[in-house]
This record gives structure tokens, sequence and C-alpha cells, in this order.
């Protein structure tokens, strides 16, 4: 989605911006294109990899943040940045992270779960897959991944233990639902969300969308607008539910009283953005 992106930042010129997701750098370049010469936008990411391959593009108004979004109002605060024109986050993941089989994020890697966004964590999926309780593992599989079969996958992972790759518990988790599934066929891979909960939990991405989503309006200006797509009911249910208590507050207004969704054309080009849910507030 983005033509909404973009209408719904109301980029101006001579405005400050964030993207706190780069990944591929797409809307931090559409940003840029608008924005010209005047105005800078700040382009957050936690993954070195994705950083260190924007570094030979240097614009005097474009500069690279090798940091989770979560730090984009003590940045801001650090390097004396008025957010006066918007912050974006599009929680997807970007294809230099699912393409890389060393963070092992796809079901056919041989290599060891990891799943860290940021390398600089120390908590891996491989850790809490072959160390955790089985109670515990079950619950981070239910919670992060909303996976009814959770208990039963836990108590096959912890039978199956030392799981030593990401193929290996694709299979396993597979297998497990193949025995119930009476021949039906599966829309989506039986592990996706044992997979999802697995990243979901090693990156603390709810607990870090939630504290960017308590803005900082020392540094967040008034006039300047939030605009975050989501992936997963999860995410949204965050979203949702802090662009409401900051309405209640009377620190915001909602622009999208229901999440935009991406249209039959883009899904066609981009199946990812099937689950795709854009919201977005205005500060007051």
């Amino acid at each position: 989605m983005p033509q909404e992106v973009i209408e719904l930042l109301k980029i101006a010129p001579g405005l400050n911006y964030i993207d706190g997701t780069t990944g591929g750098a797409g809307h931090s370049r559409m940003i840029l294109d608008i924005l010209g010469d005047s105005g800078h936008l700040y382009s957050f990411d936690q993954d070195e990899e994705v950083i260190n391959r924007l570094q030979g593009h240097n614009l005097k108004n474009w500069t690279l943040v090798n940091e989770n979004f979560s730090e984009i109002y003590n940045y801001s605060k650090e390097s004396n940045i008025e957010i006066n024109g918007g912050i974006l986050l599009d929680l997807g993941l970007s294809s230099i992270q699912l393409d890389d089989p060393e963070r092992a994020l796809n079901f056919d890697s041989e290599y060891e779960p990891d799943m860290r966004l940021d390398r600089r964590l120390s908590l891996t999926a491989s850790q809490v897959i072959n160390k955790y309780q089985e109670k515990v593992l079950a619950d981070i599989i239910y919670q992060y991944g909303e996976e009814n079969k959770s208990r039963q996958v836990a108590k096959a992972i912890v039978g199956a233990r030392p799981i030593r790759s990401c193929r290996q518990l694709a299979e396993l988790i597979k297998g497990l639902f193949i025995k119930s599934a009476h021949g039906k066929t599966f829309r989506i891979h039986p592990a996706t969300k044992t997979f999802q909960a697995l990243r979901i939990f090693v990156n603390r991405e709810l607990d870090v969308l939630e504290k960017v989503l308590k803005p900082d309006l020392e540094v967040l200006m008034p006039g300047s607008r939030i605009v975050v797509i989501s992936f997963h009911s999860l995410e949204d249910r965050i979203v949702k539910n802090a662009f409401r208590a900051l309405k209640a507050s009377g620190h915001a207004k909602i622009l999208t009283p229901k999440p935009l969704v991406a249209t039959e054309e883009e899904i066609a080009i981009n199946p990812r953005s099937r689950s795709a849910k854009l919201r977005a507030i205005e500060i007051l």
C-alpha cells in the first residue's frame, strides 16, 4: 500500500520523518523523493546487515540508524530532533531477512534455528526450543502464535530434542498435523504459527511495538503522524488499542476508522500483502 502510506504520512518538505523499519528501503526512498533536498529522514533498522547495504547511498538529508525502532524517542532526544513530520512502521519481514539461511526464518533452512533480527540479542530460537520447559514452550507458542495445538507441538518438540535445524522443526510439526488432518490439505504450512511465535518471542516484537506506540510528546510534535502496517492479529490489536487510547486521552485523532487493506491488484503482485492492515493517527 505505498500510495496510501505516502498520503497518510502527508509528507511535506522541510519536516523530519522516521522510517522505523527500513528493510529494503522502499518506503524510505519514496519519502526521500518527495522531501527533495529539504527536510530529513531517519531510517532505523535493528539489523546491521540492512544498514550496511545502504551505507553507500549517502544523502545529506538521510541518516541511517542501526537501532530497534523502540529507540526512536531516545535517539530524537539525544540528537535534539523534533519529529514534526511522522513515523512509519512497516512490521513485515524484509526479503533480506527471509532469504538469509543463517538467520533461519524459513522452513527449509538447514541452519540451527536462530531467528534474531538483531544479532546483538543474546537469546536464540534454538535455546528456546531445546532448553525451555515444555509448559513454558507451549505457552509461548500459544500466546505469540495463537496456535491451538500448542501443547501437542511443545510435547513433540521436547520429545525430539535436540532440534538441529529449521527444516527438522518444520517437518516435526508438519508430521504432527498430518496425523490429525485426515487427508485434508493445508492452506499455510502447519509450522507457520510456531515459527511466528518463536520469532516474536526472541525479538520481543510486541513489547517494542507497545513502547513506540506510547509516544513521547516532547519530540513528537502536533500535526505529526504515525502510520503502521501490521501483518497479524497480535500486532494489529496492539496498534488499534494504542491508537484508541491516544484518541481517548485527547492526544491524537484517528485517520483510519477501519484499517486499510491491500487491493486485489497489489496482492497479485505481492502475495504477502494479503494480511497487511494499515492504521494511522495524527498527533494533536
